[in-house]
């Protein structure tokens, strides 16, 4: 089967930006009252077309990932901090703590190993998914990368190890086709083996969790997205007054364990797939972003609908970086 990585490279970043653009209003709010302001969803969109202006910084940074592998013509971690603190003339929409108080002190000089936060939320795996792509031939260099990039600005094991998992999936997805899919067993062995033999007690945490996904397929998303939400968080982080409910926490990973659980819901459609991703509740722009990813991986830019691509601002821009990225990726494989 001939893969049309092109394709796979477009729909991925549009992928996250769609998915980003379509949850952003939605940041912050409870599935069950997302749900109660529509009863068609499409129809919602097109008749409240203002609220889904831009994307976030998800978005912006997964963008400026790609460009830093694009200058470097791989990870050069000079070329990652140049484009992080570019990135702050954008300006920033909506940023994480995370990300935003560590790309300032770069911004002014401050090495990365102090710079970095120690924080585990969500903000380097809704970036990573360029690496996915650029490195989906050689996986060990892309395990590599996806955790260079991602302590460059957070120190926490937990970032790192959303960071790659997603990093491997797309690489996964990247080589399936959605006329033969793919085994579910397979793709967790893989994503799972992309943290295992370490001794990092988060990274096996988060072992357990991905089982525990898999495991729960059968149930519905709500009740996923409820059993999901917050899984992994700690005191005092765990938000008591969203228990039982459906609103993913911005910890890493409650969100990818997420954001995995909805795309492997929804195997059948784009559409569906990015829908349920962005209306998931709590930090719905990062499971859209993630998600879409992941749904853009698989699908592919040839299975997203017009209507879709034609909401991300600056829809052109992101197609042509991909385009680039892809570019550059054939060079270092010589695959032309």
């Amino acid at each position: 089967m001939k893969i049309d990585y092109l394709d796979k490279f477009s729909g991925t970043l549009l992928g996250v930006s769609i998915g980003d653009t379509l949850g952003h209003p939605f940041e912050g709010v409870i599935r069950e009252i997302i749900y109660s302001q529509f009863d068609d969803f499409k129809e919602f969109v097109k008749n409240k077309r203002k609220l889904f202006r831009t994307y976030t910084d998800d978005t912006q940074l997964t963008l400026h990932t790609a460009e830093a592998l694009i200058q470097g013509s791989g990870f050069n971690e000079n070329y990652f901090i140049r484009e992080y603190v570019k990135w702050l003339d954008d300006p920033p929409i909506g940023p994480g703590f995370g990300c935003i108080s560590s790309i300032q002190k770069l911004k002014y000089g401050i090495p990365w190993q102090k710079a970095a936060s120690n924080s585990g939320g969500n903000g380097t795996a809704m970036r990573v998914s360029p690496i996915g792509l650029f490195f989906c031939k050689e996986i060990k260099k892309l395990i590599n990368v996806a955790l260079k990039s991602s302590i460059i600005t957070h120190s926490h094991p937990a970032a790192a190890a959303g960071a790659i998992v997603i990093a491997r999936a797309i690489a996964f997805l990247l080589d399936k086709s959605i006329d033969t899919g793919f085994s579910i067993e397979e793709f967790f062995a893989t994503i799972i083996a992309s943290i295992s033999h370490s001794q990092e007690k988060i990274w096996e945490e988060f072992i357990e969790i991905l089982n525990r996904v898999k495991e729960s397929l059968e149930i519905s998303i709500e009740a996923g997205l409820i059993k999901f939400s917050q899984v992994g968080v700690k005191a005092p982080y765990f938000l008591e007054e969203y228990l039982g409910k459906a609103f993913v926490h911005p910890y890493t990973l409650s969100t990818v364990a997420c954001a995995i659980f909805i795309f492997l819901k929804n195997l059948n459609s784009f559409e569906d797939c990015i829908v349920q991703l962005a209306t998931a509740g709590g930090d719905s722009d990062t499971v859209g972003a993630i998600g879409g990813s992941l749904a853009g991986a698989y699908f592919g830019l040839g299975n997203i609908p017009d209507d879709l691509r034609d909401l991300v601002r600056h829809n052109k821009e992101i197609l042509s970086i991909s385009e680039r990225l892809y570019l550059k990726f054939i060079e270092k494989n010589s695959l032309g």
